[in-house]
This record gives structure tokens, sequence and C-alpha cells, in this order.
């Protein structure tokens, strides 16, 4: 394992094949994107903000397809979606559909919330690694417990690795950056 840690999120570089296919949901910043494009891997890079760069898909990722619109906050880190029209947004099988992407090597999620229904309504595994920050914060469903029991559902597809329950960034406790790997 050559486990490394790029924009706060833990990834094994040993497991990805040269010309990886990368998905950055929230890629805002661009580290992660920026990163892995310098190693010569394809990142396709989804935010739902409008961001001032051009080298990303204007979209949400989320349990179902269709519409959605953004919900500002005070915080500009935790915009989210909410029903409405004002962008697409698609299952993570939907998006590589649309954008005729075979397989997704790997796939980060810090989209504010919505990696609980993606991760719980999706065929696994989505990839071969998935790194995830969860933001039991946004989502009063998402309680300690509720994230437990969807890690262990996933764990019979995935090892999972650093699964750390810790208050961060000035927020109540959350799993930050939990690293699952396909078995």
């Amino acid at each position: 394992m050559n486990l490394v840690e790029i924009d706060d999120h833990l990834v094994d570089l040993d497991l990805l094949p040269e010309k990886a296919n990368i998905l950055d949901g929230g890629c805002r910043g661009f580290k992660f994107t920026d990163y892995f494009t310098d190693l010569g891997h394809t990142v396709y890079s989804v935010d739902i903000d409008e961001l001032v760069d051009n080298k990303y898909i204007r979209c949400a990722l989320s349990h179902e397809s269709g519409t959605c619109a953004v919900v500002h906050t005070h915080d500009p880190q935790a915009k989210h979606i909410k029903e409405g029209d004002e962008i697409f947004k698609y299952t993570i099988d939907d998006f590589k559909k649309r954008y005729e992407i075979p397989y997704f090597d790997l796939i980060k999620l810090d989209i504010e919330g919505k990696e609980f229904d993606i991760l719980h309504n999706s065929q696994h595994p989505l990839a071969t690694q998935l790194t995830v920050e969860f933001h039991s914060h946004c989502d009063k469903r998402q309680t300690k417990e509720a994230l437990d029991l969807l890690i262990e559902k996933l764990s019979e597809f995935y090892t999972v690795h650093n699964q750390k329950w810790e208050e961060k960034y000035c927020c109540a406790p959350n799993y930050w950056d939990v690293l699952f790997i396909a078995k």
C-alpha cells in the first residue's frame, strides 16, 4: 500500500493504473484534480458552484438524476443541493453514461451530505477506491449510528480504512476521510 493524503483525502497510489479514470466530486480549489492530472490521469471534476475555472463540469452528484437547485449558505464551503431546476444532477452510473466513462478507478466524494444517499442507493463497487468525506453536520439523518450501519454495509464490497470519528474544521464530530478499497 502506498497511502497518501491529497487535499485531506486518503488514496492508495499503488492501486491506480496508468491513465486512471478519476471522479473528483466537490472539486472546489482543484487541488485533488490538479494532483492527478499532473500525474497523467483523466480527471472528471464536478462541482455545484459557479467556479471561475472552466476545467470542471457544473452539475451535482446525487442518488437520482434530474435537476436541482443550489443552497448558498454563509459558508461558501457548505453549499449543497435542494429540489429545483438550476443545474443537472446525476447518479454516478448516469454520469458515466453521459460522459462515456467505462469505469472509475478512484472516486472522491466531498459533496456536503449527498455522499450518504449515493453510497446507500448505488450498486457497488462504484470504483476501485472511494475516498469519502461524510457530512453528518449537513444532514440530521447522518448520525454516527446511521453512518456506522452504512459503512458496515459497504464493508461487504470494500475494505475500510481510516474510519475515525473526530472533530475537525470547527464542526461536530464526523467521519472526515474514509477510504474504501474494492475487495
